[in-house]
């Protein structure tokens, strides 16, 4: 089974992953080093400023 092609930008994941405090793993070990837990709290941000864009609420 091929690889799923990534639906974030590599800009949204390094500025998700600096907010979240692990870009220092990504720069020195690239993205296959990170935790699943981190890599979740990714994907939620990333919903949640999808969500709040969607609605026009900002913060």
């Amino acid at each position: 089974m091929g690889r799923r092609r990534g639906v974030m930008s590599q800009r949204l994941k390094e500025e998700l992953a600096k907010e979240l405090g692990f870009y220092d793993v990504v720069q020195r070990e690239g993205w296959g080093a990170i935790r699943a837990k981190d890599a979740g709290n990714m994907v939620r941000l990333a919903i949640e400023r999808a969500e709040r864009q969607l609605t026009g609420k900002t913060e």
